[in-house]
């Protein structure tokens, strides 16, 4: 048996910085895996797991070479990532009952329209977010196809869109994130990953990026990990619209509060706009005051509806 000893000193000793961060990733691979398991990656209905498993999903490191996909477009022809390099490419993880897909539509537009002569923008459609009755989790190709095809239409989408494979191949190379966006340098090497879709960080990547002749590693802050949902939540809610009443009430139920959040965003567009969504960064003291409107309106509505149905109930 090993000597006692030797194991009390070995415990006692100090962990290394990039032995701790292993397993700290590795705990965290088991915890995803738990909240949402390779074997219902087609779930039938949303729940509060689901957002557990997102915000634990640190995605792909910059520096680290970007995995190569081989995927078809909505027009029929093969776009393989290995054969874009010569450029940058952004790659944008999307799914068409998405909020944040949604919501970023207009940002992701923009973007574009600054940088799409030196970025080659695609876009990634995964899996079902929000799926309900009128848009369900994918069961054949075919429908994932025809989502696509919807998607690029609906919004006008002037870059390729992309269809993963029923298992999600594409999107558990890049750290299975639901609607994470990866700035690519022309040599392959990831230079930027934002977790929770498109923000002023990407913006600020790809300028970094170009100046640098669009290469090298890591490009602006290299990683962004804050959930960035203003945009979700002021024009993102025609995504689970487009699941139906089911994926509505699904998604309330795994994420309390979101459906008031988004009714009130929705209402207060013209007004919110032009703070949620935009690909420069809005100043902290307007965030946090924005912020907490939004939470204060949010609960006086909620309490104005449950007050209503007490009343109805006597």
């Amino acid at each position: 048996m090993p000597d006692a000893r030797r194991l009390a000193e070995a415990a006692a000793r100090p962990v290394p910085p990039w032995a701790a961060g292993e397993r700290t990733l590795g705990r965290s691979a088991r915890y995803i895996d738990l909240l949402d398991p390779a074997g219902d990656y087609n779930f039938r209905h949303f729940r509060i797991r689901h957002m557990l498993a997102e915000l634990l999903r640190a995605g792909l490191a910059p520096g680290c070479a970007a995995p190569d996909f081989d995927l078809p477009s909505t027009d029929g022809t093969q776009v393989k990532l290995s054969d874009l390099r010569g450029r940058p490419v952004l790659v944008h993880f999307v799914s068409y009952t998405c909020p944040v897909t949604r919501g970023g539509v207009h940002v992701m537009g923009e973007l574009y329209r600054l940088y799409g002569e030196q970025v080659q923008f695609v876009e990634v459609l995964v899996r079902q977010a929000h799926p309900g009755e009128r848009r369900g989790a994918y069961c054949s190709y075919q429908e994932k196809l025809d989502d696509a095809r919807a998607y690029k239409h609906e919004e006008r989408i002037p870059w390729p869109v992309l269809i993963d494979d029923l298992a999600g191949t594409a999107q558990r190379a890049y750290g299975g994130l639901a609607a994470g966006v990866y700035l690519i340098d022309k040599h392959g090497t990831v230079a930027f990953c934002g977790t929770w879709g498109q923000a002023p960080a990407l913006r600020h990547a790809i300028d970094e990026l170009l100046a640098r002749n669009g290469g090298g590693a890591p490009a602006g802050k290299g990683t962004d990990r804050r959930p960035h949902l203003a945009a979700a939540i002021v024009a993102g809610q025609g995504g689970p619209i487009r699941g139906g009443r089911q994926a509505l009430i699904d998604l309330e139920l795994g994420f309390p509060g979101a459906m008031v959040l988004m009714t009130i965003g929705r209402a207060a567009r013209p007004v919110l706009a032009p703070l949620a969504l935009r690909t420069t960064p809005v100043p902290s003291r307007t965030r946090a005051a924005l912020l907490a409107g939004l939470v204060a309106t949010g609960a006086a509505v909620d309490l104005g509806l449950r007050h209503r149905r007490c009343v109805r109930a006597r």
